[in-house]
């Protein structure tokens, strides 16, 4: 029973195993797919987020490059140049040439013009002239972009014999764009409050051929504010929603933004949206996939776990079946030699402390039965006699087949007297007819009784004790016991020699 108990212990936890195993897997693979699900609406987002960021930046540059564009027309044009040959340009221009469209065609609100050293010539804001002190302030904002436009100035004059030609894209006669030569420094830009594009370039002929007395330039200064018209022209364009221009530090919670300019504190303005949430769509395409899949992975795993725990069962019913046969007869479901050897050993380990007693018993007349009646009737005996041992010898004893007609029965905790009166009620059950096929099949039983410790503590000493004992019984004329003590009576040792 404590073997039995541990064998189905061992099958429990190995069955706890297979389940354990395949919860573990069904969960790592749905967990598997909500990682993939959450990663892919992640990426999604970022990427998302990420073309947005791209587009708004490209947007912006493509706003200062249509700067650029609109003041080359004026800072890259021959009547502009002679016209600073007088250090600054006339009213009639300015009315003439620059009003009439830098303002109301090209938005722009502030033009200025200036030496590098910051003397200032002409100031003019929404197309009205203003005293050269107006400039102060746009120009302090822009200090680093005429710097940068002076270099790149400076860098592209090569002295020509008398002349300087200026190194540049020489501009194509066939292109419908207006010629930007390349000299000039342009930025985003906070101006009076509003995000501006601001363009310094220096004022050259087309010719791109500068006189010796007008080396140092006259930088054009063009200021062009980002209009909310325009921002919304922009969103619209580029299918974001919320577009402003914010500081860092104050942009709406949630929104995206772009740095735009050189400023990289927090206190200057970046473009913040709205960003658009591809992850939801994506989430919302796949998540039923998703569903199906980890149902089905949850469903695959449980069948697994069914099928292994149904084949481990089977497995361990078959082992069980092979150990029990292993050590039982098959005809009768009683213990064989090999099962009740290892019984009568593990008796033995305990005899000195636990004595025991050992019945050997054969039936009387049984091979009559067999050539009378046929295997058949023989194995009908056997069963029925098996039967009746195995109820004689209840929780007291465990009874086997030793092979043929041949029993034993191992008798534990049981007294002598109680063995004895055990034995007879054997001997008075192999007595008792078994019926088969309409006829009583008789016949007999005898046995030889042998106690541990005192006839052996060997299973050889215990057996030849007890098979002597039963062949003394049988000689007495059978359907009777006899016990070991039996045999070293002297008045049956001189009976045998004289019948022998």
């Amino acid at each position: 029973m404590v073997e039995k108990a541990l064998r189905q212990a061992k099958r429990d936890k190995t069955v706890w195993a297979i389940h354990a195993a395949c919860t573990l897997v069904a969960v790592l693979i749905i967990a598997s797919l909500i990682y993939v699900l959450d990663r892919s609406v992640t990426e999604a987002d970022r990427f998302g987020l990420s073309a947005e960021r791209r587009l708004v930046a490209n947007e912006l540059r493509h706003q200062m490059d249509a700067v650029v564009q609109f003041q080359a027309q004026i800072s890259f044009w021959d009547k502009t140049y002679n016209e600073l040959a007088a250090g600054q340009v006339s009213d009639s221009f300015v009315i003439d040439e620059l009003s009439g469209w830098l303002w109301e065609d090209y938005g722009f609100s502030w033009l200025i013009f200036t030496d590098p050293e910051r003397n200032v010539s002409t100031v003019l804001k929404d197309g009205v002239a203003l005293s050269t002190e107006a400039a102060r302030v746009p120009l302090e904002g822009v200090d680093d972009l005429i710097d940068e436009a002076r270099r790149r100035y400076d860098n592209a004059l090569r002295n020509n014999h008398g002349s300087f030609q200026l190194d540049v894209m020489t501009p194509d006669p066939q292109s419908v764009m207006p010629a930007v030569p390349g000299i000039h420094a342009v930025d985003l830009r906070e101006i009076d409050g509003r995000m501006s594009v601001v363009v310094v370039q220096a004022v050259i002929p087309e010719t791109l051929v500068v006189p010796t007395n007008r080396r140092v330039p006259v930088l054009m200064v063009s200021i062009r504010p980002v209009t909310p018209k325009m921002t919304r022209e922009i969103a619209a364009r580029l299918g974001i929603r919320g577009l402003t221009f914010v500081p860092l530090n104050e942009r709406p919670a949630g929104s995206a933004y772009a740095s735009v300019g050189r400023c990289s504190d927090s206190s200057c303005l970046v473009a913040a949206w709205m960003p658009k949430s591809p992850g939801g769509f994506v989430r919302a395409e796949l998540l039923p996939s998703v569903i199906i899949m980890a149902i089905v992975a949850a469903l695959l795993m449980a069948f697994v776990a069914l099928r292994f725990s149904t084949l481990f069962a089977a497995l361990q019913q078959s082992e069980a079946l092979n150990r029990h046969l292993a050590k039982h007869d098959r005809l009768t479901g009683l213990m064989n030699r090999s099962g009740f050897d290892d019984m009568l050993a593990a008796a033995l380990l305990r005899a000195t402390t636990h004595p025991f007693t050992l019945v050997y018993a054969d039936l009387d007349e049984f091979k009559a039965v067999n050539d009378r009646y046929g295997h058949a009737a023989g194995d009908a005996v056997l069963v029925a006699m098996a039967e009746r041992f195995r109820n004689r010898a209840g929780p007291k004893g465990t009874v086997a087949r030793l092979g043929g007609d041949e029993f034993a029965v191992i008798l534990g905790d049981c007294s002598e007297a109680d063995a004895r009166s055990l034995t007879a009620g054997l001997i008075a059950d192999a007595q008792t007819p078994v019926a088969f096929e309409g006829q009583m099949l008789v016949v007999g039983g005898s046995a030889g009784i042998a106690f541990a410790p005192r006839h052996g503590l060997t299973a050889r000493q215990l057996l030849l004790a007890a098979d002597e004992a039963l062949y003394l019984a049988k000689r007495r004329g059978r359907n009777r016991f006899e016990t070991a003590d039996d045999m070293v009576l002297p008045a049956e040792k001189d009976g045998d020699q004289s019948a022998a």
